[in-house]
């Protein structure tokens, strides 16, 4: 007997399918609208599993301090602009959550946890492989756009029963590109396109974590636009 599990994955396997047809179909006929209400009648593409992330390195890369701090941040409800000051108000949150009772770890490696996992390419590259199996064809390539810091990285962090837990959401912007608009040499890939895309989309990457225990789900939700230019 199958179950309720084995029925959605199987009707989202089947939803992505029908999909894929329609959006070769109309992407052929140069039929932008078409191509978008069929993504739309998807209503799997609002929530799509990713894996977590992988457990932290030993050691915390300058680099991903850097690339942070030209970041717009919004920490706990509180904005930062793309500056080195988010990264000193993280590491006193993180010594203020790990000073509280029953909390059992260390701040600074609290601190490397959380730099390491709001690493904005990782979303990238994870919604990337994710989404450009599904929307992509013949006649479509997903390809990542250059507006990477036109939305805010947001970070929650607290403590409950003694566990630290967090929020984590990142949106990264892509294009639909028809293959026949795309020169060869830009085809395939991670790097960002300049050019205008067939249809903008916003990827949102979505994670909850608990980080005492390691336990962690994500998921990424497509936005696509309401108009088309």
């Amino acid at each position: 007997m199958a179950t309720i599990g084995t029925m959605n994955a199987s009707k989202q396997d089947e939803a992505f399918s029908k999909m894929q047809t329609s959006l070769s179909k109309y992407a052929r006929a140069n039929d932008r609208r078409m191509v978008l209400r069929s993504m739309r009648d998807v209503k799997y593409l609002k929530c799509i599993a990713l894996e977590t992330t992988s457990a932290p390195r030993d050691s915390l890369q300058a680099s991903e301090e850097e690339l942070l701090t030209e970041e717009n941040i919004v920490l706990n409800g509180v904005p930062f602009d793309g500056s080195n000051h988010f990264l000193s108000t993280l590491k006193e949150l993180c010594a203020k959550v790990c000073d509280q009772d029953g909390v059992w770890m260390e701040s600074d490696a609290l601190y490397d946890n959380l730099v390491t996992r709001m690493a904005r390419s990782n979303a990238s590259a994870d919604s990337f492989f994710k989404l450009n199996p599904l929307v992509g064809s013949p006649d479509l390539i997903l390809m990542p756009t250059s507006y990477k810091h036109a939305f805010p990285i947001k970070l929650n962090l607290y403590v409950a029963n003694g566990q630290i837990h967090t929020t984590l959401s990142t949106t990264n912007s892509f294009g639909l590109f028809r293959k026949a608009d795309v020169k060869p040499a830009d085809l395939g890939g991670l790097k960002a396109s300049s050019s205008r895309p067939w249809i903008g989309i916003h990827a949102v990457v979505d994670e909850r974590s608990n980080v005492s225990n390691g336990q962690a789900v994500r998921h990424v939700k497509v936005l696509l636009p309401e108009n088309l230019y």
